[in-house]
């Protein structure tokens, strides 16, 4: 019974600390988005005064905070749009499986199942991060590391890679992800 206990006191801490990264990660998020907002405004500002067309590169501001919708991209901006879209889907996932957990019409297992959902998508993020840090040092900037079901998908901003290139990524991604050489697909795109 002790065992139990301490079990469930170990997962209710654990949830805990995800509860208030996540808080925080809104609250920067908020943060951000007023950042992106400003930035914006100043940049419109200078392009008006240069007399240039700035409804290309307007972004859209929506109603669901930490979202806003680009109508021109370039490809540096292209690692940040999917690194947004990829955050935004993990806390949705994340709320849906909290409700999961915190719905007491669900049953013990179930919940647990929520609990061991919510650890697997933090270790993912935590491993695709981990890679992109250490791509981003090696000289790989702007790139984006995707998990799923055993295999990574990583999209370098570069128009070409050499061999050599290629082999440090995916030794990098090796090393980071615990993914196997030929589960790991990578996508130079164009910084163009």
């Amino acid at each position: 019974m002790k065992r139990i206990m301490k079990k469930n006191q170990i997962i209710i801490t654990a949830l805990a600390i995800m509860i208030a990264v996540a808080g925080y990660l809104n609250y920067s998020g908020t943060k951000l988005q007023e950042a992106v907002v400003q930035s914006s405004v100043q940049e419109e500002q200078v392009l008006m005064e240069n007399g240039a067309d700035i409804a290309s590169a307007d972004p859209e501001i929506t109603d669901t905070p930490g979202e806003a919708v680009l109508t021109s991209m370039t490809a540096s901006n292209v690692a940040a749009e999917a690194k947004l879209t990829r955050e935004q889907l993990r806390a949705q996932n994340k709320e849906t499986l909290m409700e999961v957990i915190n719905n007491g019409n669900i049953s013990d297992e179930q919940k647990q199942n929520a609990v061991d959902s919510i650890a697997s998508i933090t270790d993912q993020a935590e491993k695709e991060a981990a890679a992109e840090l250490l791509l981003d040092a090696k000289g790989f900037e702007g790139s984006v590391v995707s998990i799923t079901n055993g295999s990574a998908d990583v999209v370098i901003n570069m128009a070409e890679i050499s061999d050599a290139q290629r082999a440090q990524i995916e030794d990098i991604v090796k090393r980071k992800t615990e993914i196997p050489g030929e589960n790991i697909v990578i996508t130079p795109v164009s910084g163009d």
